[in-house]
This record gives structure tokens, sequence and C-alpha cells, in this order.
């Protein structure tokens, strides 16, 4: 394994002129089965500004499976790419493996009797079809027996011009319907009603409602939890009270820190040899991931992007030289409690001892912490104008970015032990 500074020397010749993001796409269940790759050039503008598409994404598919290769990018995952015309006609140019790999056709690609031939060519190479911003009609039905996926945009068009798509390309045979631009828990559970199979869109980090939700005892007693971790100074003896009450999380504790993630001396034989042993700031860390995994059962698509954001604010963190590091990684971290609790920020701000200007980060993007939070989100998003307004270079938040990936998958991955 790398270290982080190797890993990020043996990209960033390829991040200085453009950027790369990801964005997961989930199946029914909230779990993450594949990723869509960003593309921008340019963090000034919101479009791919290259002399041609063909170029964004020759240099999408140089970076994510030559620089970085997509086991480190996206795991045992298949990734979406978009796909030009051009493209297409050059199956000696695509990625590999084939298995690996959607191509995704976007809407203004015609199907024309060589773009068709190739279509039949690549799947047979093992590539998978994804028609974007799918309308059927009399000229694009050419694609059909060629697709895998159709991606529908949820938000192109009425609730009933929706339905009647939906229903209509619900017969045809051994077709995935994909929902992007789901921008909200409602819409997702909307869009699983109407018979959609995969899902895209921002709603995996935003809280299904911000109101009036009771609180189960459970997340009472892990509220409590949070609340002692991030006392100035941690009453050991309630920590160890409080997690005796669960004795799940205990065990899940316990396994962590003794995995050879840590390379401790000894094995750990208690919780407070543990917290003796790591000190509170790295314990902090690790019961807060855990206390997150095991908060909500869309925990394992939420715990990547909540890592990916605490690592990314301390990369930029560390790069800027702002301190205390440990406090960027608190608010990444912490920013998207409202999602795993199902409540509101502001609520769950009040019940936690958080120093002020976390809690304003937080709530406001305030402060510096607040400004580096602001900005990985933005990065997250692929809302590349908005981070222009940002004081990092380009290349700083490319390169933290794609170490805070690596890194979270691997992260995300112990935090799962049962």
């Amino acid at each position: 394994m790398l270290s982080d500074t190797e890993e990020i020397l043996g990209v960033s010749t390829c991040l200085e002129s453009y950027c790369l993001a990801r964005q997961p796409i989930c199946d029914d269940d909230a779990n993450v089965t594949a990723y869509e790759l960003l593309y921008r050039n340019n963090i000034t503008t919101t479009t791919a500004s290259v002399s041609s598409p063909h170029e964004a994404t020759a240099r999408v598919i140089t970076l994510a499976f030559m620089d970085i290769g997509i086991e480190r990018l996206a795991g045992h995952l298949p990734v979406f790419v978009n796909m030009t015309d051009e493209l297409l006609l050059k199956a000696d140019l695509l990625p590999e493996p084939a298995e690996r790999v959607v191509l995704e056709v976007l809407e203004d690609i015609p199907p024309t009797p060589e773009i068709l031939l190739a279509l039949k060519k690549l799947k047979k190479l093992g590539y998978k079809i994804a028609l974007d911003d799918f309308v059927l009609n009399q000229k694009s039905r050419g694609f059909l027996p060629y697709a895998d996926i159709i991606k529908l945009d949820v938000m192109a068009c009425s609730e009933e011009i929706l339905r009647k798509r939906v229903t209509i390309l619900k017969r045809l045979p051994d077709i995935t319907l994909l929902a992007e631009k789901v921008e909200t828990w409602q819409e997702f559970e909307h869009c699983k009603a109407m018979g959609f199979d995969l899902f895209q869109g921002y709603f995996l980090s935003r809280p299904e409602t911000l109101d009036k939700r009771a609180k189960s005892e459970n997340t009472l007693l892990l509220t409590r939890l949070l609340s002692e971790l991030y006392q100035p100074e941690p009453d050991i003896s309630e920590l160890e009270k409080l997690i005796s009450r669960d004795p799940q999380l205990y065990y899940r504790i316990l396994k962590y820190i003794n995995s050879a993630q840590y390379a401790l001396p000894r094995k750990i034989e208690s919780l407070r040899h543990a917290i003796n042993l790591l000190g509170f700031n790295q314990l902090r860390s690790l019961v807060s991931m855990i206390i997150l995994a095991g908060s909500n059962k869309r925990a394992p698509a939420l715990i990547p992007i909540a890592l990916i954001r605490a690592r990314m604010s301390q990369n930029l963190a560390i790069a800027q030289g702002f301190k205390p590091q440990e406090v960027f990684f608190t608010v990444g971290l912490l920013s998207m409690l409202d999602v795993f609790f199902q409540q509101p920020m502001e609520a769950i701000m009040a019940e936690l001892p958080l120093h002020d200007d976390i809690k304003q980060a937080l709530l406001h993007y305030a402060g510096t912490a607040g400004t580096v939070l602001h900005a990985v989100i933005t990065y997250e998003q692929g809302i590349w104008d908005d981070i222009s307004h940002h004081p990092f270079g380009q290349a700083t938040l490319a390169e933290s970015y794609i170490n805070a990936v690596i890194w979270a998958d691997e992260i995300s991955g112990q935090a799962s032990l049962n």
C-alpha cells in the first residue's frame, strides 16, 4: 500500500488541468452499485470546456484507468463513462476490463448504421450500454436492441409523462431503468414505486426529513455517546457505561480497533485499554464512524461520503496550513449527521457540546472550516463554478479529493466489520 504522499504524487501531474469526481448510483435499497465519473477541465465553468467532447472523455479514461487505477477509484464496482460517437467507433481506445465499464450513449448521438454496428460489437466485447436522457421515438428506438440500461431525467418532464415512459420501457426485456437527478429521499421512494431499478442524484447526501421525527432509544443513546466523545476531556467511565449499554457496538469497536489497520503492539483487552492506548482524538474519529455506520439502514451508502468529506477537508487544511487539522476532519465527518440520524442539524447541534466554530461551520458554512466544507461538498457534487470562488488551487482540490476517495473506500470497508 502506498503512503498518502505517494498516492498524491502518483496522480498530481494528471490533475493539474482538469477535475474528476464520481457520483454514486444506487439500487432500491440505497446500496451503491456503480459510480458515474464526472469531468471538468476548468473549475471556473460548469461545462467540460475542451477542444472537443472526445478529448474530455479521453482524459477521463486516462486519469481513471491509467493514472489512478479503476480499482483504487471505484473498488470492485463498475463505472459509467460518457461516450462520444467518435470513441464508440474506436473500440481499441476504450478502457478495460470491459465488464467494469458502462458506456453512456449521450442523447445527441444519432443511431446511424455505423454507431449501431459499433454498439453490437462493444456488447460482444463485454461492455454494457446505457442510453442517457433517453426519449423513445422512431429515430431513437434503433438503440433499444443494444441497450442494457436506460437513464431517464426525472426533472425533465411532468410526472404523468414520466410514468408513461416508465410503463412503456418496463415492457422491454432485459432493460434496467435508472432515474437520474433524484434530489430527495421522497423522490427516491417515488421513483421506486414507479418501477425504476437504479437511482442517481444528490438524495444520498440529504436528510429524508427535517422536522418532528421521534427519536428512538438507540438514537438517544448514540446522541449521548457522541456528546460525551466531543467533550474537551471525555469521561472514560461515562464512555464505558454508554457503550456497555449496546453490546453490539461494544463488540464492533473492539473488533475494529483490533484489526490490522492499526498495527497495535498487542491486542486490545478492554475499551479502557483502547482509549488509553489510542488517545481521545483517534478514538473519537473511530467511534464516531462506527456509530454512524450502525445508525441507519442506509449507512453503507452514506459512510463513504462522510469519510470522503472528512479526509478531503483535512487534506485541504494540511495543504493550506490551517490548524488544528483535526477540526477540519471533524467538521467533514459530522457534516452528514442530519442524514444519518434523520434529524435537523440544528437539533443535533443543540445536543452536542461542540465548539461554536464547529457548529457554525456545520450550520452555516461559517469560518475557515465552513469554507473548506463548502468547497468539499461543491466538489463532491461537481459544481465547478462554485468551487472557483474558494481559495484553493485546482490541482490541490483534485489531489485532495482523489486521495480522500481512495482512503475512505478502504476505511469504510473496515467500518462494516460485524
